[in-house]
């Protein structure tokens, strides 16, 4: 039940986790790499699954002390005992799951620092327990993981006192990265400081901010080559003692394809920041089909919020459809087929790269009735209700982004109306990026996670905060703090106010390929504090660039 880091075994990431499989891979050609020993991933398999069956009957507290208070195998407790006696005074006992092998879960379960042999076993009942805390568990549910299916390793280790502390990580172009805080890189990669940061390009020239020895950031650059070269890693977290660096952790990360978001001075017009709002109150396939093509004809005062009616959603939805239609034949001159397709046309120019052009044909198109274009909202107001009603979207307001045919089918009863928590990336938002960056303030932070991305400005604080979020938002909070991280796999971005970008929180952000940016003074570009200012901004993120623009939602 115990295997030692120097056995052929413990590069089988089924046994030992993902975490644990890439020492036992770096201490097997030379890597500077601390012996350990590791609880196969086997044992937990029983405790894990009476865990889940208890989070169902006594939530999260119950499942974590169930986990804590189950006894080990027989003999398993006074063998870590003596093995983690054997390793030294102290240990670090640490998680080590097979979903680790994705950055996407860095900081996800305890780390338990500092810890006597004897008090190993328990540490690593709590490292079992740490998967059915609150945060993780969120994490299970955006993931779409199944907490009871999943088994975890537990890795121990000699504790350390270093000097310096970081991550390092290879670039595309080749160089290296190195971030550092003098000490434990604890509170670095646990989001609460930002470190230090240095660039060493292929020549071994370091670039940097002075707060680590030149000297020890080119030797981290070296160590991390090394172990690309050797293992294939292009990512770790390293500490040094003495002058020495050792390897704490490797790992694999995913280096996103970014796509570029192409500005043009018309994207600046307040005619094409008209359309750009348009889109934003309107998203999602229900909103393209059944209200931009006449919406754009309409001043911004017939399109307030408007009340569902009272009419059932499935009547709703088939009048929305026709109502919308007659409109769009209205607006475009011509018949309901043909004013949809150029419609269609002018709006696939919109997102193209010609806005100023669509917006001159929008123009000149014929107002609809306000009386008309009220009704058709309240109408599709009823049918997204509906949707939120019968459990297909978990609010009103998601419902925008379900097609109309799977809205008729839900509401007719011809498909589950099961939940929908993916959306994922709209096709408006390159061009509602290029509209913030045209029109926004500016300011730059610290670059976190590269990609460029847009969206409505959600400051998260606490559990009340999180619930305001919606997919595509872009997160922002105070430390970058791993209780975000659950947000990610539906945000289109995410920004902090303080922190660095070694932190796990910007590790998993970079494996979705998420852009973020840190260390940035918000208040200086949104007129006023980011409570107050939540929600009522729309924030365009350049992660490469470290660069924040805002402006109105």
């Amino acid at each position: 039940m115990l295997i030692e880091l120097d056995e052929d075994r413990a590069e089988d990431p089924g046994r030992v986790g993902a975490k644990a499989a890439w020492l036992a891979r770096g201490r097997r050609v030379g890597l500077p790499i601390l012996p350990g020993v590791v609880v196969d991933a086997t044992v937990s398999s029983a405790v894990m699954a009476l865990g889940a069956k208890t989070l169902e009957e006594r939530g999260s507290g119950g499942a974590r002390l169930v986990v804590m208070r189950h006894p080990l195998p027989p003999g398993l407790e006074a063998a870590i005992v003596e093995a983690a006696s054997r390793l030294a005074d102290t240990v670090v006992v640490r998680s080590s799951s097979m979903l680790e092998a994705g950055a996407e879960w860095s900081g996800a379960f305890t780390s338990y620092l500092d810890i006597r042999p004897e008090e190993a076993p328990a540490a690593v009942r709590g490292c079992w327990a740490s998967a059915f805390g609150v945060h993780t568990l969120e994490r299970f549910a955006a993931a779409d993981v199944d907490v009871g299916s999943t088994s975890m390793a537990v890795l121990i280790q000699p504790a350390l006192s270093p000097g310096f502390g970081g991550t390092a990580r290879v670039e595309a172009d080749g160089s290296v990265t190195v971030i550092g805080i003098a000490g434990s890189p604890a509170l670095l990669v646990g989001g609460w400081e930002r470190g230090s940061m240095a660039r060493v390009d292929a020549a071994g020239l370091v670039d940097g901010d002075g707060g680590i020895d030149p000297v020890l950031v080119a030797e981290v650059a070296a160590v991390m080559r090394e172990a690309a070269a050797a293992t294939g890693a292009n990512a770790c977290e390293w500490a040094s003692v003495g002058g020495d660096v050792t390897l704490l952790q490797l790992g694999a990360g995913r280096r996103p394809r970014i796509e570029p978001v192409e500005v043009d001075p018309d994207f600046g017009s307040s005619e094409v920041a008209r359309l750009a709002r348009l889109v934003r109150r309107f998203p999602g396939p229900l909103g393209e089909t059944h209200v931009l093509p006449w919406a754009v004809a309409s001043p911004m005062s017939f399109l307030d919020p408007v009340p569902p009616v009272d009419v059932p959603p499935l009547a709703a939805l088939d009048q929305a459809g026709s109502l919308a239609a007659e409109m769009v034949a209205a607006a475009w001159g011509s018949g309901s087929h043909d004013g949809a397709e150029r419609a269609s046309q002018a709006l696939r120019r919109l997102r193209g790269g010609d806005p100023a052009g669509a917006a001159e044909l929008f123009a000149r198109l014929l107002a609809p009735d306000a009386r008309q274009a009220k009704w058709v909202l309240g109408l599709l107001a009823a049918v997204r209700h509906g949707l939120a009603e019968r459990g297909s979207v978990s609010r009103p307001e998601l419902g925008w982004h379900v097609t109309a045919e799977r809205a008729r089918s839900i509401l007719v009863g011809a498909e589950p109306a099961d939940l929908q928590v993916r959306f994922g990336f709209d096709r408006w938002e390159p061009f509602d990026a290029a509209v913030v960056i045209a029109r926004g303030a500016s300011i730059h932070g610290v670059p976190a996670a590269p990609g460029v991305a847009v969206g409505r400005m959600c400051f998260v604080a606490d559990a009340e905060g999180a619930g305001r979020f919606r997919p595509r938002d872009v997160v922002v909070g105070t430390h970058a703090l791993p209780n975000l991280a659950p947000l990610l796999w539906d945000a289109s971005a995410v920004v902090t106010l303080s922190g660095g970008p070694g932190a796990h929180l910007f590790e998993s952000a970079r494996a979705l390929g998420i852009p973020a940016v840190c260390g940035v003074r918000l208040e200086d570009i949104i007129g006023g504090g980011v409570v107050d200012a939540s929600e009522r901004i729309s924030l365009a993120v350049d992660g490469a660039a470290g660069r924040v623009w805002a402006d109105t939602w």
